[in-house]
């Protein structure tokens, strides 16, 4: 018998009837894509599993359980930071669907071994908070790790986790009108809310791993 945390993690589809009278409407949570299927809800921390054991991969398609908006995994801007060149050489010839997906490990040439992560990473929050919750954000942020403010708006902190780990953490003691920008100067990785599809589309140019 499955316990209640499997099964919160099992894929079932999710038909239109369910999603119209908001049984599965979840606030924060995630849904999955695959031909006619729907799978999920699932949480944040499920979605960055999945990525990292490359269950998901960027071209899956995925939108906030509830919602219409089917959107490539890596064009959201919550998980913008888990993808990059590396790692689509690795699951491009996956098959989006989580079940059907397997973790791909070794040392071969152009493989990523994702179970190898830096204890800590050195992180630079970016804040433009328009709201009331201004002292709430900067005791959120200290509180990750080692932190030291260096301006208004902006920490620099070390501490566990990812830049997308962090927003999704931080974004939920913000409201709408307030942005983030997080940048994993360890992993070379960003992460951003609430700046808009034009600012969103400038910063995928903008910033750019090397190869």
């Amino acid at each position: 018998m499955q316990n209640s945390a499997d099964q919160a993690n099992e894929m079932l589809p999710v038909s239109p009837d369910e999603e119209a009278d908001g049984r599965v409407l979840a606030d924060g949570h995630w849904s999955l894509k695959h031909g006619d299927e729907v799978y999920g809800p699932y949480t944040f921390e499920a979605m960055e599993n999945y990525i990292t054991e490359g269950r998901v991969a960027g071209h899956s398609i995925i939108a906030p359980t509830g919602s219409d908006d089917w959107t490539a995994a890596k064009d959201v801007a919550m998980f913008a930071g888990f993808f990059d060149e590396e790692i689509s050489k690795v699951t491009s010839s996956t098959p989006s669907h989580p079940q059907d997906q397997r973790p791909v490990y070794g040392a071969k040439k152009g493989q990523v071994d994702r179970r190898k992560r830096p204890d800590t990473s050195n992180f630079l929050i970016i804040t433009d908070v328009k709201s009331r919750h201004g002292a709430t954000l900067e005791q959120s942020i200290m509180s990750l790790g080692a932190a030291l403010k260096v301006a208004g708006n902006a920490w620099v902190v070390n501490c566990a986790g990812t830049a997308p780990g962090i927003l999704n953490q931080l974004s939920k003691v913000v409201s709408k009108q307030d942005g983030l920008f997080i940048a994993d100067a360890t992993r070379d990785r960003t992460a951003w809310f609430n700046f808009g599809p034009e600012t969103d589309a400038k910063i995928r140019r903008v910033w750019r791993r090397p190869v």
